[in-house]
């Protein structure tokens, strides 16, 4: 069984590498080399090829070619991909100084020919001709065997256009064992807004270049995302690096110290003329989505506006557009979200805020236009996205009566209009009389007025404080209503809670809330606000935090309509509602 298996996964194996598309390269190890020199030219391919009757018109094959082959193979989500490598080596002889050149090999696969490319090679004048004496190879021009570089994705971008700067170390596969890389710093400037990629390490990943037709192992030591802030010449300058090559078990290695190149970026000035409403932002594939949850509702009702901008460019220092509300729309703190991931292509993702409004007054609210202006570096021109204004029509709330003119509506008199009339005015004449007591006060008239009065006074007080009391024991009942009412939506919402109906349970913690603040401090519900309802609490001497506990419990209540909230959340508010409630009726 165990055989049969293994055959079937080898025959998978084999049919995933014939799958793949044929691929061929070539490189050398070393492009300046003098007439006493040797190089290795290497033809890699994912197919077995035949190259025994090659020639080449500017060198000699000394030696070659040596074949080898490397296979890889991977199992992804149960699926097995597989790899392999065929290289074949040549050691070849310059035939004369100067720039030669090893030329294209071109290979016939399945009816089909490919390619590969020219590659220079440097040849100066050497000691002694190599064709005639196997020498040992020497190095020269070591700079080409390992070296230290800076590279930009563009060299030529606009003020706050995203290009990506690596830091790399580059070593010849055939020239340079165990490196170790001891020490180095990486340069600053304060003319760019840098983002981290990845931050620096030492478990550098290992990858593969080909330049000037030489095979180097690669090593990243820092990838970032810049943006020139400023127009002109701007530097990046060069990097030091210390490293330890050819080391072993008995050998500790030689030092060796690298200096990078310096990069220098031309950066454009933005098109003069920008609009007035440009945000600063330079990149591309931006969009603006405007979501208005409710254009048609009643007074207190809330509604919720998104603002989201997305797009590839520095979305980090994106501001999102302001927005000037009709003052009779009620505004709640803003809640701002953003998904912006960073990489090698840029930095993109997006950026919403959210606003949540509460109309006061009936009438017809207008939510201007929301634009948004950005650079953009494919067209090279400036883009407005826009959306259009919206009419809000908000009706009167069938349990409040309210007057039939919105606040908006409403003027101050004109004082010109204040007519002060101080004919009507007059002087008030004060007599002053002193009583003479020198006389006996018992058994006058005055005394048996005064008699006579007690008992009427004493009705009088009867009646008042009787009706206090009946008012008082009026205020208790109907609290004490309230409370019942109270008592039995929290039972409401409990049961909200169980079933996982979050919209409704916040519906029913936001209305027991205001029914009940309305009834303990005597405020219309429609006056009721959170300045209000904060002045009551600190008046009755309920402490700060519980304060801020309720006022984040409204919070909530208004925002889970519109937006998501975790169970774990609900189940706090319900839980600092009920503790807070008993306080409440303890307290005040």
């Amino acid at each position: 069984m165990k055989n049969t298996l293994a055959i079937i996964i080898f025959s998978l194996l084999s049919v995933c590498g014939y799958c793949q598309d044929f691929k061929l390269n070539s490189y050398v190890d070393q492009n300046n080399i003098t007439t006493d020199e040797y190089i290795r030219f290497i033809i890699e391919s994912n197919e077995r090829i035949q190259l025994n009757k090659l020639q080449f018109k500017d060198f000699i094959i000394k030696q070659g070619p040596y074949t080898s082959q490397s296979s890889q193979t991977t199992i992804i989500n149960g699926k097995f991909e597989s790899s392999q490598e065929f290289k074949s080596t040549f050691i070849l002889v310059p035939k004369k100084e100067g720039v030669l050149t090893i030329e294209s090999i071109t290979v016939n696969y399945k009816g089909k020919n490919y390619s590969t490319k020219n590659i220079k090679i440097n040849v100066s004048k050497g000691k002694k001709d190599i064709t005639n004496n196997s020498t040992k190879n020497k190095t020269s021009n070591q700079s080409n065997k390992l070296f230290a570089r800076i590279t930009a994705s563009k060299t030529k971008p606009y003020i706050g256009e995203n290009i990506l700067i690596q830091y790399k170390i580059y070593q010849s596969v055939y020239h340079v064992r165990n490196l170790e890389i001891t020490d180095y710093e990486l340069p600053m400037s304060n003319d760019f807004w840098t983002e981290l990629i990845d931050p620096p390490n030492k478990q550098w990943k290992e990858s593969r270049e080909v330049i000037n037709g030489i095979q180097y192992s690669v090593y990243v030591l820092k990838k970032e995302i810049v943006s020139a802030q400023k127009a002109g010449k701007l530097k990046i300058p060069s990097f030091n690096v210390s490293t330890l090559v050819n080391r072993d078990f008995f050998n500790r290695g030689i030092e060796k110290e690298l200096i990078s190149n310096s990069v220098v970026l031309n950066v454009k000035e933005l098109p003069a003329n920008a609009p007035t409403n440009f945000s600063g932002q330079v990149g591309k594939n931006y969009k603006l989505d405007v979501s208005i949850t409710k254009n048609d509702l009643k007074v207190d009702e809330a509604l919720d506006v998104g603002i989201e901008i997305s797009g590839n460019g520095n979305l980090k220092q994106l501001k999102l557009p302001e927005i000037s509300y009709p003052q009779d729309l009620e505004k709640y703190p803003e809640e701002l979200k953003s998904n912006i991931k960073i990489n090698e292509k840029g930095i993109y993702g997006k950026k919403k805020i959210s606003q949540l409004l509460i109309p006061r007054f009936h009438g017809e609210f207008e939510i201007p236009e929301i634009s948004f202006t950005y650079f953009d570096i494919q067209s090279k021109k400036y883009k407005k996205l826009s959306h259009p204004s919206t009419i809000i029509k908000v009706q009167k709330s069938k349990n409040l009566n309210q007057n039939s003119n919105s606040v908006s509506s409403y003027q101050k008199p004109d004082q010109n209009e204040v007519e002060v009339i101080n004919q009507n005015i007059h002087h008030i004449k004060t007599i002053t009389k002193l009583n003479d007591f020198s006389e006996p006060f018992f058994g006058t008239l005055e005394f048996w007025s005064l008699v006579g009065s007690f008992p009427l006074g004493l009705v009088f007080f009867l009646l008042i404080f009787n009706n206090k009391e009946k008012f008082t024991n009026r205020d208790k009942v109907l609290m004490k209503k309230v409370v019942r009412e109270i008592n039995h939506n929290f039972k409401i919402a409990k049961n909200h809670l169980e079933k996982g109906e979050k919209d409704e349970f916040y519906s029913e913690i936001y209305k027991l809330w205001t029914n009940y603040l309305s009834h303990k401090f005597k405020i219309e519900i429609a006056a009721l606000n959170k300045d209000k309802i904060n002045s009551k609490l600190n008046s009755a001497g309920i402490n700060e935090d519980d304060i801020k506990i309720l006022s984040e419990i409204l919070n909530y209540c208004e925002m889970s309509q519109y937006s998501p909230v975790s169970t774990k959340l609900a189940q706090s508010s319900f839980d600092q509602s009920k503790l807070l409630f008993k306080k409440l009726e303890q307290n005040v």
